[in-house]
């Protein structure tokens, strides 16, 4: 079983992303972050990166509200897969291995997202995030993916992320963790959490990983 983060995991979204967390910054009047500050904002749910910039509950609130139409409209159609994920996920499929997607994207974007590039007949789950649940949290989402493809034994799966929350997300689930290098966060960030962990420089290298794992 492999659940695969989206966000510099399958698809690379940081430009749709980032348009989107400037039109928050745009229509609320408020300076914009410096450019390593904005590339922190693609991976973790967008109400918490908005508070570590120091919004408010009720601004951080409407800051979400304000990316989600932007997303709406333009960001969404920024995404494409990375290159050889297609075939990485076919030949995963083929070989019996049951896929599922876990990110903190809201969930109707992270469902449409994956139908856009062509790969929603793949997965067998998509777990996403919804506002004021537990499943705002990586943890949160892993398991109820972890819960819906009916995973008996973690031991045979794996987590495949890019940053240092897909790694203690993994971490705290008791999952295996490939680490995408080609993603947004760094080696560094994700050992901390799994420290074993093996990582990619390129999608195409994830299908052998998993299938020798059996």
């Amino acid at each position: 079983m492999a659940l695969f983060d989206l966000d510099g995991t399958l698809s690379e979204s940081g430009e749709g992303i980032l348009l989107c967390v400037r039109k928050i910054f745009e229509e609320m009047e408020r300076p914009l972050p410096d450019e390593r500050t904005l590339g922190t904002f693609i991976g973790p749910p967008m109400y918490d990166s908005l508070r570590m910039c120091g919004f408010s509950h009720e601004d951080a609130e409407k800051g979400v509200e304000i990316y989600k139409r932007n997303f709406l409209e333009s960001g969404i159609y920024m995404n494409r897969l990375y290159p050889g994920m297609m075939e990485v996920l076919v030949s995963l499929k083929k070989n019996g291995v049951r896929l599922g997607v876990a990110t903190t994207k809201y969930y109707p974007f992270a469902q449409r997202i994956i139908g856009m590039l062509g790969t929603a007949e793949l997965f067998d789950f998509v777990g996403g995030a919804t506002a004021g649940t537990e499943r705002r949290t990586k943890i949160g989402v892993i398991e109820y993916t972890l819960e819906n493809l009916g995973c008996a034994d973690r031991s045979r799966a794996v987590m495949i992320g890019d940053t240092k929350y897909d790694a203690e997300g993994a971490a705290l689930a008791g999952l295996d963790f490939i680490g995408c290098l080609y993603g947004y966060g760094t080696r560094g960030e994700m050992a901390d959490f799994c420290p074993d962990a093996e990582y990619v420089s390129e999608a195409a290298q994830i299908e052998g990983i998993i299938l020798a794992q059996g």
